[in-house]
């Protein structure tokens, strides 16, 4: 089992996002989502570097609670699965097509969960990066839904059977991905994470992605582009030199690197090809 629940230590992970205990609510859920986006970073530095990363609970445990590191949708979404079904609720795991604005998706490559409450299926999703919605939105709602951190919304795709999230942009919806009521098991987890992390068509191991939160400030760099959200709107620039990067992910992201990894990152980055 890639998620035994016995393994799994409720008590550290709340400690690492600085949450009590919540009630297997609606609004549980809410404060758990929005508790660990901003608390875990989302990152895809392993894959970046050649790694593989765990799928094993205690392993992204290790990795991400006590070490002080983030994850992408494998990772964060494993936790956030496990600490839902410790604090009482019923988690559905989905593997999702990603559409980055496209008309369909592709490989099922996003881990991300719905949950039945007060007789409503919500979306829940902690490892969707920068785009993704702050809290959990109802997933049978078609009426667009106000995050935090923009509107979204919901929609049946007829030709795919899929429902499908977008976010509501300047040039209008752009579909983020679509999932269906498919059966997940360990094993396709365990397939996605390697397709992802190894498979050259896709994006992780070719480029370093960051997401998170510095107080209320929103953080998301893909490669050396680097956007800051706030309310007043985003700002963009590129990274400069290593002690930037370093600046950025050890210290406003507060990821736990050492000097070694710290200058891999730097050294792929800074070639022009992103190689």
């Amino acid at each position: 089992m890639l998620f035994p629940m016995r393994d799994f230590d409720l008590s550290a992970y709340l400690r690492r996002i600085g949450l009590a205990p919540v009630a297997a609510t609606p609004e549980g859920l809410r404060t758990l989502q929005t508790a660990q986006l901003r608390a875990l970073p989302f990152e895809s530095i392993d894959p970046y570097l050649g790694r593989l990363p765990a799928t094993d609970l205690p392993a992204i445990a290790a990795k991400i609670v006590t070490g002080g590191r983030g994850g992408y949708c494998f990772e964060l979404n494993a936790l956030l699965h496990a600490a839902m079904q410790a604090l009482g609720f019923a988690p559905r795991r989905h593997l999702a097509r990603v559409r980055k604005g496209l008309p369909r998706g592709g490989p099922r490559s996003h881990l991300m969960m719905t949950c039945r409450l007060d007789g409503e299926t919500w979306l829940a999703d902690a490892g969707c990066g920068g785009p993704g919605p702050l809290v959990p939105l109802r997933a049978d709602e078609d009426a667009p839904q106000q995050a935090p951190n923009g509107r979204y919304r919901l929609w049946t795709d007829a030709a795919t059977g899929e429902r499908v999230l977008d976010k509501e942009t300047g040039d209008g919806w752009f579909p983020l991905y679509g999932f269906d009521a498919a059966h997940v098991g360990d094993m396709d987890i365990e397939a996605a994470n390697y397709i992802c992390a190894t498979w050259s068509a896709m994006p992780f191991p070719n480029h370093l992605m960051l997401a998170g939160f510095d107080g209320d400030t929103r953080i998301g760099l893909f490669d050396r582009q680097l956007t800051l959200g706030t309310r007043a709107g985003e700002t963009r620039e590129e990274l400069a030199d290593a002690d930037a990067f370093a600046a950025l992910a050890s210290g406003r992201l507060g990821l736990r690197l050492d000097d070694t990894e710290l200058a891999a990152i730097w050294n792929r980055l800074s070639r022009t090809d992103g190689r």
